[in-house]
């Protein structure tokens, strides 16, 4: 496969890294981008349509009432991270993340001269949010909170009660909120998706709920997603800071997206592809209970249940090794190769992220692999 996933180590080593899932997008995806090179649409272009499609989608799916004027299409989910930053901080202010977190939240915060405050998840509690932690986190300088949900790298999905204390908290302490809903699709066992700005006006006019495509359907190369705030006057403000050019390194200048990626987004928005997310949560699902039948039989690994996304995040303290540890054991002696806990945070730290979303032969090697590596570690 070409894709940076399947390139980055030796082509011996099982690739459960990156949050790449290995299934081709639907047929209607790549038709859409082959008819737009047929007809030449590869020059610069006018997203207005795809602007109407996004602003329908999210008003009739995620419940957050928007118009076109009130959606921003950008280059993915990472953007925006920084965006926020810049819309609610200056130097020196304070930003909550969740600890464990996706860590490019952390990277944005840290490019905007901004001070990232954690709030712990704890897995003995099942990574639930904590109103209470979230209280005391908050400071004189806090400005900005940042949500993931479902959560990477927990695989968490968060009720609506929690996302009502997060959002009742945010107001009563005047805080900016941005909340990244990009694995909004890949819920299991009948869960439902909540967006944090669907549950009043006060906490949607204060949020920039961000969405986008890769992960559903594999399509990250494409580098399209899309924010949205019924705040109109802090939209203007966002758009204002994406299309600058300052020149500097941590400033980026952010101009949307390409013709090809607003053409497979047409259909990606259109409900002729829903059979594709169905089938996909289906099989994850399956997938995901194969990987948790086999590890669980590994007395001390300890995993909490996977409600949604396609990234498992098992507790591997026991072994006594550190999250790097355990990574480079796993790529050398199983030839797997797996992300290291550590990296999204201090509670992260004996934890490894591990990749589900492939086919369950490749699955079933890599934890064949896994359990025989394993093995020679109890053994000593």
């Amino acid at each position: 496969m070409p894709a940076r996933k399947w390139r980055r180590y030796d082509p011996d080593v099982i690739p459960l890294w990156i949050a790449d899932h290995d299934f081709p997008p639907p047929l209607e995806v790549k038709q859409a981008i082959v008819e737009a090179l047929d007809v030449g649409d590869t020059g610069y272009t006018d997203s207005s349509e795809v602007v109407r499609l996004m602003a329908e989608k999210v008003t009739k799916i995620n419940e957050i009432p928007v118009s076109p004027p009130d959606v921003y299409v950008t280059q993915g989910v990472i953007p925006v991270m920084w965006l926020a930053c810049k819309l609610a901080c200056k130097p020196g202010d304070e930003v909550i993340v969740t600890d464990p977190m996706y860590y490019p939240f952390f990277e944005a915060a840290k490019a905007a001269e901004a001070k990232t405050c954690y709030v712990r998840l704890q897995a003995s509690e099942g990574y639930r949010f904590d109103e209470e932690r979230l209280k005391d986190a908050i400071t004189s300088r806090t400005r900005l909170v940042f949500v993931c949900n479902p959560h990477n790298p927990t695989g968490r999905v968060m009720t609506e009660e929690e996302l009502r204390s997060i959002a009742d908290i945010a107001v009563d302490h005047d805080l900016k909120v941005m909340s990244d809903e990009l694995w909004e699709d890949l819920l299991f066992d009948g869960r439902r998706h909540v967006s944090l700005a669907s549950l009043n006006s006060e906490i949607a006019d204060r949020t920039i709920s961000v969405f986008g495509f890769s992960k559903t359907f594999g399509v990250a190369g494409l580098q399209i997603g899309y924010a949205v705030s019924t705040n109109r006057g802090m939209m203007r403000r966002i758009k204002g800071i994406g299309i600058r050019d300052t020149g500097k390194p941590d400033e980026p200048a952010l101009r949307g997206t390409g013709s090809l990626a607003l053409a497979a987004a047409r259909v990606m928005l259109s409900p002729m592809v829903r059979y594709y997310v169905r089938s996909l949560v289906a099989y994850l699902q399956q997938v995901r209970d194969l990987a948790y039948k086999r590890l669980r039989a590994v007395t001390w690994i300890r995993l909490n249940p996977l409600e949604g996304t396609y990234l498992i995040f098992p507790d591997m303290r026991a072994s006594g090794m550190s999250s790097q540890e355990m990574t480079k054991y796993l790529l050398e002696r199983a030839r797997i190769a797996v992300e290291p806990g550590s990296e999204f945070g201090p509670a992260g730290e004996g934890h490894t992220r591990i990749n589900i979303g492939t086919s369950k032969n490749i699955m079933t090697e890599a934890l064949n692999r896994m359990e025989e590596a394993l093995k020679r570690l109890a053994m000593g």
